[in-house]
């Protein structure tokens, strides 16, 4: 009920102007990931067709689409988009990407409940305050049993801040994170197998946190101590948990702020390799071509999240830290772009499979984001590089200007440019808004079939 207790009295008066800039600038980045999947993530698009045949109250927006769908529905796809091209926000410790699930559901509650754009900044802070904190309590002891914590955990902060957005109480929060809890699923087993599921996890979040806040709302009552109790979440998805994690500074200390931005269309993990790669590329004039092998020291949990060779689809590509090495030497960038054209060409496969070698150092620990990476040229010269975090994390962060370009560049994949930037301006100055639901509206294309646009 702590949770519950701090999400019902949390208001965007009382919050830090540091707190709301960077709720604001989550909130965009979430909706930028959905606007530039709708363009080209076959899963998300595969999912769209299946709740198109389904029907349905048409009561929220899919992101580029304009399908109007029951709630449930349409956050199930919208997460599947904010996943679907691997540039989501991050949280290094609590190994979670909050932004595909939370931001999903704080649109459909907007379009559900015409709440404002005050509301939805403080609903955002508070979603990811619940997420992140039980997410650093139970990890890596729960990614190391195999979880997706993205899916299994971003939801019981969304659908605390969904049943709050859409008018509940303390004690309808409460039931709605017990309920969420009962539905918390995502085992990681696609990273021994390229096919399309990752996405669905956050998007399968997303839905049954919906459904949580919807029927907590109705009056439905769930387990109010789903996290803490003998048979509760905490017990059930690890065997140890950091208890003082869950609760200490809260009201005081704001979860949200630990969250990074991520400058590559890549598994998080594959970050540090690849501004080691740029750099590479752009100040030591290292190009594939002339590229005799590269060896990468990684932690031994970024090599198994982010290791997926070959690479049979774009999803894949962008997973696969050898992949993004060599797109990144032979391109010098990592954008979504990079990554549609870098798929067609066979030497970028061919090196990713044949000339790059990913090596699990002990001294970065289990999960570090530390790098190092040798590139031995043909002519004998052999580059050396390393970082300690990579781009895009609040210690090492993406300026304003960056993360402005970053969603112009995300949404005008299949909006023109000019409604990116009025949309980017919308987002900004959410604060604004008597009535956020009109956001998810600037999100679609005329026709409803959003595609990507000639660069």
């Amino acid at each position: 009920m702590r949770y519950a207790r701090h999400l019902a009295g949390l208001r965007y008066e009382n919050l830090p102007e540091e707190v709301i800039l960077k709720a604001k600038t989550i909130i965009r980045d979430g909706v930028g990931n959905q606007i530039a999947a709708s363009a080209i993530a076959e899963p998300a698009a595969r999912m769209v067709e299946l709740v198109r045949g389904w029907g349905g109250k048409p009561e929220a927006t899919v992101t580029g689409y304009g399908l109007k769908v029951p709630a449930p529905m349409a956050v199930l796809c919208n997460a599947m988009l904010g996943h679907g091209v691997e540039l989501d926000d991050a949280h290094g410790s609590g190994l979670i990407k909050g932004g595909s699930v939370i931001i999903s559901l704080a649109m459909a509650s907007a379009e559900l409940a015409g709440c404002s754009g005050r509301e939805l900044v403080a609903g955002v802070v508070g979603a990811y305050e619940i997420a992140v904190r039980i997410a650093k309590a139970i990890n890596p002891g729960h990614r190391q049993r195999g979880y997706h914590t993205t899916g299994t955990v971003a939801l019981l902060g969304a659908a605390a801040m969904a049943t709050k957005l859409l008018g509940g109480d303390e004690e309808q929060i409460a039931c709605a994170i017990g309920l969420a809890a009962m539905q918390s699923a995502g085992i990681q087993a696609y990273l021994d197998d390229s096919c399309m599921a990752k996405p669905f996890s956050p998007g399968k979040g997303a839905m049954n946190g919906m459904m949580a806040a919807i029927m907590a709302r109705s009056g439905f009552t769930g387990p109010r101590k789903a996290l803490e109790s003998r048979e509760g979440f905490l017990n059930a998805f690890t065997s140890r948990f950091d208890a003082a994690e869950l609760v200490e500074g809260l009201g005081t200390r704001h979860a949200i702020m630990e969250v990074g931005f991520k400058p590559h269309a890549a598994c998080r993990y594959a970050h540090g390799p690849l501004d080691l790669a740029q750099a590479a590329y752009w100040e030591d004039g290292a190009r594939l071509a002339d590229v005799e092998r590269i060896k990468v020291h990684m932690s031994e949990l970024a090599i198994r999240q982010a290791s997926k060779l070959p690479c049979p689809n774009l999803n894949v590509a962008m997973g696969s830290t050898q992949f993004g090495i060599a797109l990144a030497l032979a391109l010098g960038s990592n954008g979504l772009r990079d990554y549609w054209a870098g798929f067609e060409m066979p030497e970028i496969h061919d090196a990713a499979q044949h000339r790059v070698t990913l090596v699990a150092e002990p001294a970065f620990g289990l999960g570090g984001r530390q790098a190092r990476i040798e590139i031995r040229l043909r002519n004998g010269q052999t580059i050396h590089r390393e970082s300690s975090e990579p781009r895009g994390e609040p210690t090492n962060p993406l300026s304003a200007e960056e993360l402005e370009r970053k969603f112009i560049g995300m949404a005008a994949l299949t909006i023109d440019d000019e409604r990116a930037t009025e949309l980017n301006r919308t987002l900004m100055d959410i604060e604004t808004l008597e009535n956020a639901s009109i956001i998810p509206g600037m999100t679609v294309v005329a026709d409803g079939k959003p595609a990507l646009r000639a660069a």
